[in-house]
């Protein structure tokens, strides 16, 4: 019994060590904290000149989405990236939204950003579509 237990222990811990391995070895990872991507409704909304982008599916966007969004998600990066460096420029701020606060769409779509832009202020929106929607930013047939 105690033998079994000793084994399970291993393999556990062994487990763990691997999968700290592979969370290290992917490039496209996300932070161990991913709020650090994170920014308010109420702080985004006082971002002068923010460019939205909406990484949700496309679906999604064509039943709603806020004014002026743009559509970026990891399904149609290349249209999406060509289309969003046509209105940006270096120092605009720009806030990705999900779906939700459990959507980690939204972090990878402004993580990739940060790498390929090379800049720090692209942010993703804490509580996402269903923050803008509850505050009012955004209505639901809005697009």
């Amino acid at each position: 019994m105690k033998e079994t237990l000793g084994q399970s222990v291993l393999l556990v811990g062994l487990a763990a060590v691997l999968a700290f391995a592979g969370y290290l070895w992917r490039p496209d990872a996300l932070p161990w904290d991913v709020r650090a991507l994170e920014i308010e409704l109420a702080a985004a909304n006082e971002l002068e000149e923010a460019l939205w982008v909406d990484a949700r599916v496309e679906e999604d966007f064509q039943q709603a989405h806020l004014g002026g969004a743009l559509l970026l998600n990891e399904e149609s990066w290349e249209a999406g990236f060509v289309g969003l460096l046509e209105v940006w420029f270096p120092d605009r701020p720009i806030v990705v939204y999900c779906s939700s606060q459990s959507c980690l769409r939204s972090h990878h779509v402004a993580k990739r950003l940060r790498e390929e832009l090379g800049v720090e202020n692209v942010f993703s929106l804490k509580g996402g579509w269903e923050a803008m929607l509850e505050t009012g930013k955004a209505k639901g047939g809005e697009s």
